[in-house]
C-alpha cells in the first residue's frame, strides 16, 4: 500500500509579478509560472530525486502542470491530471476567478508528459465552494487517489494553497490541522501501519530552495463575536 504521500504547491505565478497580466489574458484564472516560479519549480524537481516518487498527480491549472513538469523531467515520470485537486475559488468568486483550464488534450500538446489514460477522481470543475465543500471534495479525492495507488508509491500531489491544506487535512482526518503552504514547499505524510492512521512528518519544508519559504497562505480565522 502507498505509505507516503507528499503535497506541494505550484511555483510563483506570473500575475503576482506582472500586475497587468490578467487584463490581457484569455483565461485570467490560469496564469503560468513567472521566471522565478520556474526557477523554484526546478529546485523542487531536483530535490524530488531524493524522494523515491512513483506517481505525480496534478491540478489541471497550467501553473501546476508546469511545476509538475519540473518534477517529471527529473524523474522521467508521466503527469496524471486530477480535477479533484483543482484550485479553490471560494464561495463568491469574481468573474476572473472562474476556473477555465485547458482540456487534457490541449495540455498534452504543450506538456507531452501528461498521461491521457489516467482516470481522474472527478471531472467536475467547481464554480464556487464553501470551505466545508472544499474539505469534502478534497477528502473524497485524496482517499480515492491513495486507493488508486495502494500498491505503488510514494506519490506527490501538485496543487494550490487552499486545496493543498484541505488535502492534507483529509489525509489526517482533521479539518483544523495547521499546514504550511509556501510555493513549492513540501508536506510529507506517512501511514502508521501499526495503528492504521496517517501521520504528518513535516510541513512547509523549503530548505532545498535558496530563498526558503515564500508566499505562505492560510484560511482566515473566523471572527468570534464578543458577548
Amino acid at each position: 500500500m502507498t505509505k507516503t504521500v507528499y503535497l506541494t504547491r505550484h511555483g510563483l505565478r506570473e500575475d503576482w509579478i506582472n500586475k497587468l497580466w490578467r487584463s490581457t489574458a484569455l483565461r485570467p484564472s490560469d496564469p503560468p509560472l513567472s521566471a522565478r516560479g520556474f526557477h523554484i519549480a526546478k529546485e523542487l524537481g531536483v530535490f524530488s530525486k531524493t524522494l523515491g516518487l512513483k506517481h505525480i498527480i496534478s491540478s489541471p491549472m497550467e501553473r501546476c502542470i508546469q511545476t509538475s513538469t519540473a518534477i517529471a523531467d527529473e524523474l522521467d515520470l508521466p503527469i496524471k491530471i486530477d480535477y479533484g485537486v483543482i484550485e479553490w475559488v471560494g464561495s463568491d468568486p469574481r468573474p476572473d476567478d472562474i476556473l477555465t483550464p485547458l482540456s487534457n488534450e490541449e495540455l498534452k500538446k504543450k506538456y507531452p508528459r501528461i498521461d491521457l489514460d489516467y482516470k481522474p477522481t472527478t471531472n467536475n470543475i467547481p464554480t464556487k465552494e464553501s470551505i466545508e465543500e472544499l474539505h469534502d471534495r478534497t477528502k473524497m479525492a485524496v482517499d480515492e487517489i491513495i486507493e488508486k495507488f495502494k500498491d505503488d508509491g510514494p506519490i506527490i500531489i501538485v496543487s494550490h494553497a487552499a486545496t493543498m491544506i484541505a488535502l492534507g487535512r483529509g489525509i489526517l482526518n482533521d479539518n483544523k490541522a495547521p499546514l504550511r503552504s509556501g510555493v513549492c514547499s513540501l508536506s510529507k505524510f506517512n501511514l502508521n501501519t501499526a495503528e492504521n492512521r496517517w501521520e504528518l512528518e513535516y510541513t512547509g519544508k523549503a530548505d532545498f530552495m535558496e530563498d526558503g519559504e515564500q508566499s505562505h497562505w492560510t484560511f482566515k480565522r473566523p471572527v468570534i463575536e464578543k458577548s
